[in-house]
């Protein structure tokens, strides 16, 4: 039966090591069959200790670009398992972590259960919100804009977000002045498989979408890694009326004719940043990477592997679609006044720290600037007075004056010169 299996290896001998021990018996096949008698870490090797092969992992590895890496891994892993197959004490050790495992599956369970039951409890007093901000409202264009009762709510909110303050342009707004709510929902009871942003419009002139649902797959990183990544990406279609798509501008562009006389200009829509462009499009493995993504990787001569990309951009669009879910959606209110803003005093103050240590270093370069700027002045002062040594008379009468003012005329180093003054003139010009 074990050789049958094609998870028999790992659970064969935990099976037959609790077996041994409390004079049990099994069978392990395609399904594994555990007596009453035996205890419950053989059921979490049953369900979960699952052993990759090397084939397996190699396949997983070379799917993202790493084959080699992957297969190096899985080489070891077959190694180290062959290495350990009779320890007792590895052995032991396992069996303690099958029981771990198992109570981890029951907490994720429960804890899933307990978020569904609040759930509910939560679901009236968004529904309650949502219907005080409807009110009644005003009208655009022939179409009532939604949440009459603060206009413009939901983008206040997102404009005051640190993950969508940068996404929405000055002509992403008009249009988000008519998203009446958002909201969100899991693809399984326990959300593991992943979840959906639904936005919710009003009728308006720009698009004939009432939902925009944005779909989000995620798995676990591996069994023993309690993580869940971001796979894929399914952004919905917008159906855009004519003239109204905000993600594109149209330029006048002169066709190329035969002469002057003939070159006509023509109207070409081109592509602008926009909310609508980079929340709303589809990302994962079998994607092509975002036209304006690659312009910015060729801008900054930014040589990075496509793959690695998308694995960036998937783990960004992932990160702002949890804190919408968890953080914004059930707190918006404290979003729409700042107060779960973050407290910008301290940047502040750090800005000025940084700004006061480059003026104090413009002032140092600029002290050192001085200094030599006085230093070669005296060089070249001193070089003009060998040259031309003054005569005894003019001597004399700038020791005189020295004496009269009570002291002689200054050096560099602020001390008392005893021999021949600096040339102010040569100073100055220097």
């Amino acid at each position: 039966a074990a050789r049958q299996s094609d998870r028999a290896p790992v659970l064969f001998r935990v099976v037959r090591s609790c077996a041994s021990r409390r004079g049990g018996g099994c069978t392990v096949g395609r399904r594994v069959v555990v007596c009453p008698l035996l205890p419950p870490c053989c059921v979490a090797g049953a369900a979960m200790s699952r052993k990759r092969s090397g084939e397996e992992v190699a396949q997983e590895s070379s799917g993202k670009g790493r084959g080699r890496r992957g297969r190096a891994a899985s080489e070891r892993a077959a190694e180290l398992e062959d290495e350990f197959a009779d320890n007792p004490v590895v052995q032991e050790l396992r069996r303690l972590d099958d029981e771990y495992l198992l109570l981890q599956q029951l907490q994720r369970a429960e804890r899933s259960a307990l978020d569904r039951k609040f759930a509910q409890r939560y679901a009236p007093i968004l529904e309650r919100r949502a219907q005080r901000l409807a009110g009644q409202g005003h009208i655009f264009e022939g179409h009532r804009v939604a949440t009459g009762s603060i206009p413009g709510f939901w983008k206040t909110v997102l404009q005051n977000t640190d993950e969508f303050q940068e996404d929405i342009e000055e002509h992403d707004e008009v249009l988000l002045d008519y998203l009446r709510d958002i909201g969100h929902e899991y693809l399984d009871d326990l959300g593991l498989t992943g979840f959906k942003l639904i936005l919710y419009f009003e009728p308006n002139p720009f698009f004939t979408n009432t939902e925009l649902v944005k779909v989000y797959h995620t798995e676990r990183k591996g069994d023993f890694i309690d993580q869940l990544d971001c796979v894929r990406i399914e952004a919905p279609k917008i159906g855009w009326k004519p003239g109204k798509n905000v993600t594109v501008e149209l330029v006048l562009r002169k066709s190329k004719g035969a002469g002057k006389k003939k070159s006509k200009a023509r109207r070409e829509e081109v592509s602008r940043p926009s909310f609508f462009r980079t929340f709303f499009r589809n990302l994962g493995p079998d994607e092509e990477i975002p036209e304006e993504e690659l312009e910015d990787m060729l801008d900054d001569e930014y040589e990075e592997d496509t793959q690695d990309l998308m694995d960036c951009l998937l783990d960004d669009d992932y990160q702002q679609a949890i804190a919408l879910q968890h953080n914004i959606i059930p707190h918006a209110i404290r979003w729409f006044t700042g107060a779960a803003c973050e407290d910008d005093e301290d940047e502040d103050d750090d800005d000025e720290e940084e700004e006061e240590e480059e003026e104090e270093g413009v002032a140092d370069m600029l002290d050192d600037s001085a200094v030599e700027a006085a230093e070669e002045a005296r060089r070249v002062a001193s070089g003009a007075s060998r040259s031309t040594p003054p005569s005894p008379g003019e001597a004399r009468r700038s020791g005189g004056e020295g004496r009269r003012r009570g002291k002689g005329p200054p050096s560099v180093d602020g001390a008392e010169a005893s021999g021949t003054p600096d040339k102010p003139s040569d100073c100055k010009a220097q």
